[in-house]
């Protein structure tokens, strides 16, 4: 009999916990995007779609040469996961299309992180110490994140998301979802952006650098958008003020190379470039100074000759002499103004900082 009774309770046990099963509420289509949304406000890796989007615009606005470091990203999904978490999104009940189609209007005030950050990240530029990039980006990032609970925020509106059913659950294009948290989170690429522009300008006086002391124009082509054949033109048209008139053409020809080998031994390094304004930019320039130019004229002052002949036999002797063996003196370090204008203009070399650059690398008197 006491079998009996703990039988029958078992099955009412069991009876009632496939009815209860069966009461359970259902999710619902806009329960499904909210979960959706909620999800990236915990998760930064569910935000690692809007950043990759992100990265590839700023690219293409900015013409960056320069890349988005891998080690960057995760840095940057938790502060866009900050950011989100700063709006709030409302979502009417579902509309139903179709049998498997719902479209559900999202209401939400999206935050200006670019006006939010702007006067923070314009200070911070100005005051660059590194030349880690990734490192810089970071450090601005810790900055920006403290300026996020009082973000800008711009008038609410509102889109509307298809969600369509898929058999017991729901999905939504990646690319919708994408979009409306972008559109949340307006100027969200703008720390990278100042950072960014001032990196990609070191990078491009580096290029520049290398492409007219070295002739190793690759980077410079992409910087220009020059092909590799415009560059060694440039390259070589560069060291035609060095052509004597009293040099035969197969004398010039020796004396070009030999200077050409002593500029390709020319040491320096650029230290940290800061932006002070749109286009002014400073930097600092390490250099042991290349003396092969000013020594070569001091030994062929002190030479004797007698006739024009035996000079220019001394002359091309002497800078051969240099160019297999340049000399150096003490290392120093300038600070150079540059406006980033001169660089597509042909009067680059005419200009102050570009030669007081060029006399610290490689002094001519």
């Amino acid at each position: 009999m006491k079998k009996r009774r703990m039988l029958c309770a078992l099955c009412l046990l069991l009876g009632l916990m496939m009815l209860c099963s069966g009461c359970e509420k259902k999710e619902s289509a806009d329960d499904y995007l909210g979960r959706l949304i909620t999800r990236a406000k915990e998760n930064e890796g569910e935000l690692q779609s809007v950043l990759e989007t992100g990265i590839a615009d700023a690219k293409s606005s900015n013409d960056f040469v320069i890349d988005f470091p891998d080690e960057l990203k995760e840095s940057y999904e938790a502060f866009l996961k900050e950011a989100l978490n700063q709006v709030q999104f409302e979502l009417n009940k579902a509309d139903k299309e179709s049998n498997d189609t719902y479209i559900i209007r999202v209401t939400y005030e999206p935050i200006d992180i670019a006006a939010t950050t702007k006067e923070t990240d314009a200070g911070y530029v100005k005051n660059i110490s590194g030349t880690d990039f990734t490192t810089e980006v970071k450090n601005l990032l810790e900055e920006d994140t403290k300026l996020l609970s009082n973000a800008t925020k711009q008038q609410k509106k509102s889109r509307t998301i298809t969600v369509k059913k898929s058999g017991d659950s729901y999905k939504v294009s990646k690319k919708d979802i994408t979009a409306l948290l972008q559109d949340a989170l307006q100027g969200y690429m703008a720390p990278y952006e100042a950072v960014g522009t001032v990196f990609d300008f070191r990078d491009f006086m580096q290029a520049y650098l290398d492409a007219y002391f070295k002739g190793d124009t690759e980077r410079y082509c992409m910087h220009t958008g020059e092909s590799a054949e415009e560059a060694a033109a440039w390259y070589e048209e560069s060291f035609n003020s060095f052509r004597l008139d009293d040099l035969t053409d197969d004398q010039n020809t020796r004396f070009i190379n030999a200077i050409k080998a002593i500029y390709k031994n020319c040491q320096y390094t650029l230290g940290a470039m800061r932006q002070v304004s749109l286009t002014e930019y400073q930097f600092d320039l390490t250099a042991t100074p290349n003396t092969s130019i000013v020594n070569a004229a001091s030994e062929l002052d002190a030479g004797t000759y007698y006739s024009t002949a035996e000079v220019a036999d001394a002359f091309l002797n002497i800078y051969d002499k240099y160019a297999a063996a340049p000399s150096y003196g003490t290392e120093t370090t300038v600070t150079i103004n540059w406006n980033s204008l001169n660089m597509a203009s042909s009067n680059a070399s005419a200009d102050e900082n570009f030669n007081r650059l060029v006399e610290t690398i490689i002094p001519s008197e």
